[in-house]
């Protein structure tokens, strides 16, 4: 029978399967077979036999094969991230340039930014020094400031061990300067053995002086040559004396420029104090400067502290009663704005007065002057220290009216005590006659019950002030006042008496002798101008 010419379908199944056979002859295990030829391989005559071959061989090729792709792409990976082969693979930091590379310029300031500022907590040139060289990989915008901190901290360390040099060189050269003058083997030793801690520079020169010492001792025939000696060391001394100047000068003028970089009264005084052990090479720039801070803190050391009172009308007299009555001298003063001394005038400055005007300086009752406040001052003299002070400073100073010091001691309050009611409360806050004073001054009349520590005055501002700052209103001293001294509140109490006036002026506040009846913001009384003892002083007010 004759067969029919194959079509083009047929034709190009037979090519595909002959080069099926072809890629299954050379590679027979790439290509998936029908499940009916799997492991049936073909006999002699191409046909297939019916024994299965064993099926562990694909999975363990096909394992292979996979560990080799894998490891082919490790190898070329690291070519392409460090551009040479990454074997041995003994570490991954190879990786750390190029992440760099594809870091975000965000992330990389961030991190820079976050490596400075630990560094900068540090604040030490190892932090920096770290810092500097890991920078690179995040741009490293911060080099500029870690290396002017850097330097900055190197520059601070080297002037601290440099001064510490010069102390060390100094105290080596003083020891020896001083065993050289003694000129003794015991301190030459004692130079010796204590130099360690300084450096021991004459170490050498010592022991050479130990030597000539012993020498001289035991051979009387060589003290021509120790003559010679001694006077090299004469020479020496005056070397070392030349030496000593010099490094003290260094450390006076290292003293005197941290005293002006400080550019403070403290500052210029402890230079002051301290620097006769270095030679006061700056001692007067430092008095001139020390004298304009002075200055300008206060414009005269005898100036009061003056405290501010805004102008008020207020209740003059005793306090109300129980029966809320106003005492029978009650009624309603106005004072306009003053300022009033927030101390008494004290010796200190009173006895400033006295020399600059001639007068004899007031007594002092044995108590004591400086702080404590002047008394056995009449109010002529009163009167006359306001007025010098007035000429001295071109304020104007003058006593207080009598409803300017009511006022003042009261600091708005309307108790028979600017602290209150209670007068055995009086020891916090004035020096009155106390349970000290009856003892020590045998004095009989009523007195608190309470213990102030003073018998007698005592210095001003040792008390707790009134509301508005005004310490010593009541007790201590009483207090002169420029008004004339009358029965009733006619106007006299906010007027200032004229200097010829010859009647009683108004006296307040009680004394360190007063009891509870002349501690209060309303007791007065009065003494004739000439008139001085020793519970009686002043302060002054400023227009």
């Amino acid at each position: 029978m004759r067969r029919s010419k194959p079509g083009p379908v047929s034709s190009s199944r037979q090519t595909s399967q002959a080069a099926r056979r072809s890629i299954e002859a050379r590679y027979p295990l790439l290509l998936p077979r029908p499940k009916d030829q799997l492991n049936h391989p073909r006999d002699s005559g191409g046909r297939q036999t019916l024994k299965r071959r064993g099926t562990w061989k694909r999975p363990i090729l096909l394992s292979l094969v996979s560990a080799g792709l894998l490891a082919a792409g490790l190898f070329l990976g690291g070519w392409w991230l460090t551009g040479k082969p990454p074997w041995p693979l003994t570490s991954w930091r190879w990786l750390d340039a190029r992440l760099a590379e594809v870091e975000p310029a965000p992330l990389r300031a961030a991190l820079d930014r976050s490596a400075f500022e630990r560094a900068r907590r540090d604040d030490t040139e190892a932090s920096y020094q770290a810092y500097l060289e890991r920078c690179d990989a995040n741009s490293c915008a911060y080099r500029a400031q870690a290396e002017a901190r850097i330097a900055a901290l190197r520059r601070s360390a080297a002037e601290a061990e440099q001064a510490a040099q010069l102390q060390r060189k100094a105290a080596d050269l003083k020891a020896y300067t001083q065993a050289i003058n003694a000129d003794t083997k015991a301190a030459y030793q004692s130079y010796l053995n204590n130099c360690a801690a300084n450096g021991c520079g004459f170490r050498a020169q010592a022991e050479q002086r130990l030597d000539a010492l012993q020498i001289r001792r035991e051979r009387s025939e060589e003290q021509a040559a120790l003559a010679r000696g001694a006077a090299d060391q004469v020479a020496r001394a005056t070397e070392l004396e030349q030496q000593i100047e010099q490094l003290s000068e260094a450390l006076d003028r290292t003293a005197f420029e941290r005293a002006k970089r400080a550019d403070t009264e403290t500052a210029y005084r402890s230079y002051l104090d301290n620097c006769n052990a270095t030679g006061c090479w700056h001692r007067e720039p430092a008095e001139i400067r020390l004298a304009q801070l002075t200055a300008q803190m206060r414009r005269f050391a005898y100036e009061p502290e003056m405290v501010a009172l805004d102008g008020r009308c207020f209740q003059m007299s005793s306090p109300a009663r129980r029966d809320n009555n106003r005492a029978s001298r009650s009624q309603q003063v106005c004072v306009d704005a003053f300022k009033i001394a927030r101390h008494e005038v004290t010796f200190s400055q009173y006895d400033l007065f006295a020399r600059a005007t001639g007068r004899d300086a007031p007594d002092d009752e044995g108590w004591g002057r400086e702080h404590r406040p002047v008394i056995n001052v009449s109010w002529e003299d009163a009167t006359a220290y306001a007025a010098w002070l007035t000429e001295l400073t071109g304020r104007s100073y003058r006593l207080p009216t009598e409803a300017e010091w009511e006022y003042a001691a009261r600091a708005g309050t309307e108790t028979t005590r600017f602290w209150g009611n209670a007068p055995n409360e009086a020891c916090i806050y004035a020096n009155v006659h106390d349970q000290v004073s009856r003892r020590e001054n045998g004095l009989s009349s009523p007195h608190h019950a309470c213990d102030d520590g003073y018998a007698t005055t005592a210095p001003v501002g040792r008390f707790k002030p009134n509301a508005w700052g005004l310490h010593d209103m009541l007790g201590n001293v009483w207090e002169w006042t420029c008004s004339v001294y009358g029965g009733e509140f006619d106007g006299i109490e906010q007027r200032c008496a004229s200097a010829g006036h010859a009647g009683f002026r108004s006296i307040r506040g009680g004394a360190w002798h007063s009891g509870p009846r002349h501690i209060a913001s309303a007791a007065r009384s009065g003494a004739l101008p000439n008139k001085m003892f020793g519970g009686l002083g002043f302060r002054v007010v400023e227009d």
